[in-house]
């Protein structure tokens, strides 16, 4: 692994990512590593990501919360690949580094010269990451993606839409997400295969299929002709969701008990696990009737003590204000420049003995420039000045 600062704190600490990612997809995995310890420097160019701007007003003067949130922890530089001094310098941070990580259109790294080939030239030991709407081959390799259309194409928003009942509403997604996750986690799985082989190697990950991997029920859904997931239930003040096809006997006395409604014991429909699973419609509809009488904080109490696999229906003001979310630290305030105070979700990856937090917000464009040219080049405040104003940087 290549030495780092010791400025990263975790179990990737000692491993430098240069990341070349833009918008959310990419940008998402390299937080993952960034937040597990991995020194990464986002690498752009002119204005940069366009990401930092997106789902802000159009005289908006500074990057959205996402951008913060997605950069976190990250080291930003400016770098002109098309320039053939910025090209010598891209190639000495290769050589410099354990991942270079990219989800551009498919083909534009090697348009640039820096394709797989190129960068095993220069480090045999570089793991090379890169993900695309549809994968790096196929017909609709070259067909431009984002969030949304990769959910239409992997069946996630008309699954979305036959199990809320609304067609054409906006799909709650992880387009993006999915497949970040799934980069990190093939960096990782390569890194551990690296130390193994002593050499590089290359993955790609397509968003619509990533997005599939996390559709496992749907396709149970599809495939067995059954559903998976039960519907939340209306109480007195709002909802609850909960699970009761596997609730035990013993779990199911209570249940009922609890709920005043003792008859639900020694009902011939219910008496057993098998019964209550033949007779799951009946079941629900006794169930929802039950919970109609209850409000959300009544019902929560009912299923912590009777160990009932069921939660209120909570909205994101009230899960950040939760008390298990207040005490596990799940929430951080981080200070930003611009954007003031800001509440992020800390590293929910958690490791003992290493202290994942986050460090700081997504920094501005170039914000790292004389930092990590300086550590890793010994070039002066000057040089960097003087290849900024030149387009080099």
């Amino acid at each position: 692994m290549t030495l780092s600062t010791g400025r990263r704190v975790g179990p990737l600490s000692g491993v430098r990512v240069l990341d070349l990612t833009h918008v959310l997809n990419g940008p998402f995995c390299t937080m993952l590593l960034a937040h597990m310890g991995a020194d990464v420097i986002k690498i752009e160019h002119g204005a940069g990501d366009r990401f930092r701007h997106s789902w802000m007003p159009t005289d908006a003067d500074r990057d959205g919360y996402e951008s913060l949130v997605v950069n976190a922890n990250k080291r930003c530089i400016t770098l002109n690949l098309k320039d053939s001094r910025g090209g010598e310098l891209f190639e000495r941070l290769v050589a410099e580094s354990d991942v270079v990580v990219e989800n551009f259109s498919v083909g534009v790294m090697d348009r640039l010269g820096y394709g797989y080939d190129r960068l095993q030239q220069i480090n045999p030991r570089i793991v090379y990451a890169r993900s695309s709407g549809y994968g790096n081959d196929g017909p609709y390799a070259d067909v431009p993606a984002f969030a949304v259309t990769i959910m239409a194409m992997s069946g996630w928003t008309d699954s979305a839409w036959k199990n809320s009942g609304h067609p054409g509403s906006k799909p709650l997604g992880m387009g993006d997400e999915a497949a970040g996750i799934s980069m990190a986690l093939g960096i990782c799985a390569a890194l551990v295969e690296r130390e193994r082989t002593g050499k590089g190697s290359s993955l790609d990950v397509s968003m619509q299929e990533a997005q599939m991997g996390f559709m496992v029920s749907s396709f149970h859904t599809l495939f067995e002709k059954q559903d998976v997931a039960t519907v939340p239930a209306q109480c007195v003040d709002g909802y609850v969701s909960f699970h009761m096809p596997d609730l035990d006997d013993r779990r199911w006395s209570r249940f009922c008990t609890s709920m005043g409604h003792p008859e639900g014991i020694d009902d011939p429909l219910f008496t057993t696990v098998a019964d209550r699973r033949t007779n799951f419609a009946q079941l629900m509809d006794r169930v929802r009737k039950w919970v109609r009488e209850r409000t959300r904080n009544e019902l929560w109490e009912t299923f912590r003590t009777e160990k009932i696999p069921g939660a209120p229906v909570l909205g994101l003001d009230e899960v950040i204000e939760d008390d298990h979310i207040r005490k596990r630290g799940a929430f951080l305030a981080v200070d930003h420049p611009e954007a003031g105070r800001l509440t992020m979700l800390r590293p929910w990856i958690r490791f003992d003995g290493h202290d994942t937090t986050i460090r700081h917000a997504g920094p501005a464009i170039g914000e790292h420039n004389e930092e990590v040219f300086g550590e890793l080049f010994a070039m002066s405040t000057e040089d960097v000045q003087r290849l900024s104003a030149e387009g080099v940087l």
